[in-house]
């Protein structure tokens, strides 16, 4: 008689999530703290950028908790924007977005123990709440090709940006100037602006900050 043996394979769908303390990379608020996987954060605060121009920061941060250089961006969904724009600065370039959607950032690469501001915003224009959700990604890079593939998800947040302006704390943006950074459009920070398309980031001495492209 013969003996019939079964061999159970597993099959891995999509793309594995590590877990929190598995994967490089973490969200980190405007104090150091480390933002949870799964965490909900009700964002009030604003930054009144003049002009009557208002934008509601997230104070969101990646740090790679790591020696190790790390290849990474996001997959990103606006679930809600009533109006106004929604702007996200990482891994490389500023995007902003005016609908509701899904996307895929591009890819940038953090150095070990890098922590990197996110400057992801809402810019509203009237009251509402604008909602998006965030998911670290981590990619290996194909030693032959140079490419890069999408290896593992890590922590996700979602952020709840409320506009009320009679009852939200303004942060007065028109304060004293602390340093003023310029990047060229595919993320490269330049000492000195030439002829072009920059996006200039703002860091003001009350540590509000504002980026915004300007043309030289």
């Amino acid at each position: 008689m013969k003996k019939l043996f079964t061999f159970i394979i597993p099959m891995l769908m999509g793309v594995p999530t590590l877990h929190a303390q598995d994967f490089p990379l973490q969200f980190v608020d405007s104090q150091g703290n480390v933002v949870v996987d799964g965490t909900v954060l009700q964002l009030t605060t604003i930054e009144d950028l003049g002009y009557g121009d208002v934008q509601i920061p997230s104070g969101l941060s990646v740090e790679n908790k790591t020696s190790e250089e790390v290849t990474c961006g996001t997959e990103y969904s606006i679930t809600a924007l009533p109006n106004g724009a929604f702007q996200t600065c990482f891994p490389t370039n500023c995007v902003m977005r005016e609908t509701t959607g899904s996307w895929t950032s591009e890819t940038g690469t953090m150095k070990g123990n890098e922590k990197r501001n996110m400057l992801t915003e809402w810019l509203p224009i009237s009251d509402g709440t604008a909602v998006a959700e965030f998911q670290l990604l981590k990619y290996k890079i194909n030693p032959v090709t140079k490419k890069p593939s999408l290896d593992t998800r890590g922590p996700k947040v979602t952020l709840n940006f409320v506009y009320d302006p009679s009852h939200i704390h303004h942060t007065d943006v028109s304060a004293a100037i602390s340093t003023v950074e310029y990047f060229t459009l595919d993320g490269r920070r330049i000492s000195h602006p030439s002829h072009g398309i920059y996006v200039s980031r703002i860091t003001y001495v009350n540590g509000a900050v504002k980026t915004q492209k300007q043309q030289f």
